[in-house]
């Protein structure tokens, strides 16, 4: 099986995103860039030089519900009426559900920060969302599912962290890999809620789907964003050890004192600005998280403000 990959451009940091085509039968896009005339422009060109239009996609698969990889998604359906398949857990994003807006108040509250800072935080998500057209999936597919394609089969696998219902696809040795894997950046495990509104543990989820991946020992992966990546074991082994260096910088920082989050934010990211406040606070509350599980940090509450420190030894 061919796999093309169509770069488009983003107005975001990350910058460039990619969409794969797999020519099929059935024709089949693998997630489809923001919702911007640019990205409209660059898919339609990268689709006519494999000899397609978007009338010809007959199944869009989307990773992840971010914007930049599934803003176009109602653009593409227009178009030739493809079928649509996503993880359910990724469904409340795609549809442009608000039912977190409430608990993320809550989580920058306990953080430290004035209500005002988490006010501008949810309006920043709010614009955010007239970037994209609503669309529900018309597929849900599952970890292990199997989608038939070009005489085999793709092999559906859920891999939660950087999006609760995020998945990659397997073609025998050949990984599909969303956001899961990259080759500049580590991949943030944003903060999400479950639909009772109860925070996710989405650094420990992730770093299980890293080592999952990273077992299956896939040859070559087709990340989300830059070029493939050839040495794909290793590189999740490197995110991993990354984020344990992390980890372990954050409990000596604890064992000095307690800290409020807002505090460990400030102090690692000391020129933080609000736009990237979310993705700040998303990676020390996974680092935290890492620390809790394994019975190391101790939460306090005081005037509804959390305070962290590290667990102490009794004589």
């Amino acid at each position: 099986m061919r796999i093309i990959a169509i770069e488009l451009p983003t107005p975001y940091p990350v910058g460039p995103v990619n969409a794969y085509l797999l020519p099929g039968p059935p024709i089949t896009l693998v997630d489809c860039g923001p919702k911007s005339s640019e990205a409209q422009a660059a898919l339609e060109a990268g689709l006519r030089t494999a000899g397609v239009g978007l009338a010809d996609i007959r199944r869009l698969i989307i990773t992840h519900g971010h914007i930049d990889h599934f803003g176009l998604a109602a653009t593409v359906v227009a178009a030739g009426g493809a079928e649509v398949c996503a993880h359910p857990l990724e469904v409340p994003k795609m549809t442009a559900d608000q039912a977190f807006v409430e608990p993320l108040r809550m989580v920058i509250r306990e953080a430290g920060f004035a209500p005002a800072i988490g006010e501008t935080v949810i309006g920043a998500f709010r614009s955010f969302r007239r970037q994209i057209d609503t669309i529900r999936p018309t597929r849900l597919v599952n970890d292990g599912d199997r989608l038939d394609l070009d005489g085999g089969t793709l092999e559906v696998l859920h891999t939660p962290g950087h999006g609760q219902g995020h998945i990659c696809l397997r073609w025998d040795d050949a990984l599909i890999a969303g956001d899961l894997l990259l080759e500049e950046i580590s991949p943030n495990p944003v903060i999400e809620f479950d639909t009772d509104g109860r925070r996710l543990r989405m650094l420990p989820a992730y770093l299980r789907s890293l080592r999952r991946v990273a077992a299956l020992a896939p040859a070559i992966a087709y990340p989300g964003h830059g070029e493939p990546i050839t040495t794909p074991v290793a590189r999740a082994h490197e995110i991993v050890d990354h984020h344990e260096a992390r980890k372990n910088r954050l409990a000596g920082m604890l064992a000095r004192r307690s800290w409020t989050l807002r505090e460990l934010a400030e102090t690692w990211y000391p020129n933080l600005d609000l736009f990237n406040l979310f993705l700040v606070l998303s990676e020390v509350i996974g680092h935290l998280d890492l620390l809790e599980d394994e019975g190391r940090v101790v939460i306090e509450r005081r005037d509804d403000v959390l305070h962290y420190a590290v667990v102490t030894s009794q004589a």
